[in-house]
C-alpha cells in the first residue's frame, strides 16, 4: 500500500515579483495611452490576448526580447516600462538574515584559499558553541 503524495505549492524563482507586476502595470498604462486593445497588442507581439492581460496583470514574467518588442510596439523607451520600480519596497531582512549577508560579504572578499580556511574553522568552532 503506497501513501499518496501532498504536494505543496510553493513559490518558484521564477514567479513574478514586485518588479514584474509594476512592469505589467506600465505595458497596461501606456498600451492604454495608445488606445490599443489588448489583442492589438498581442497581434503585433504575436502571442495571445491571454499572454498580454497575464503580463499587465502581473501573472507572468516578461522576457527581455518580450520587454524590447513591447517597447517598440508602443513607441516608449524600455527605461520607460520600468518608471516606479526603483522604490518597492524590498522584503524586511531579520537580523539573522542580515548578519548571514554580512559573513557572505566577508568571505566574498577572500582572495586566498588559506584565508578561507581560516574563516571556515572559526566558522565551524563558533556555530558549535551555540
Amino acid at each position: 500500500m503506497t501513501k499518496k503524495r501532498q504536494t505543496v505549492p510553493r513559490k518558484s524563482s521564477r514567479s513574478p515579483t514586485e518588479v514584474d507586476k509594476q512592469v505589467g502595470r506600465n505595458v497596461r498604462r501606456y498600451r492604454k495611452d495608445m488606445h490599443m486593445t489588448l489583442n492589438e497588442l498581442a497581434d503585433q507581439l504575436g502571442v495571445s490576448q491571454q499572454q498580454i492581460q497575464k503580463y499587465e496583470t502581473g501573472e507572468s514574467r516578461i522576457s527581455a526580447s518580450m520587454v524590447l518588442a513591447i517597447s517598440e510596439v508602443l513607441n516608449v523607451g524600455i527605461e520607460d516600462l520600468f518608471i516606479g520600480t526603483r522604490n518597492l519596497k524590498k522584503a524586511k531582512k531579520t537580523p539573522l538574515e542580515t548578519a548571514r549577508r554580512e559573513c557572505q560579504m566577508w568571505i566574498d572578499r577572500a582572495s586566498s584559499r588559506e584565508t578561507l580556511r581560516q574563516m571556515a574553522r572559526v566558522l565551524k568552532a563558533m556555530s558549535q558553541q551555540e
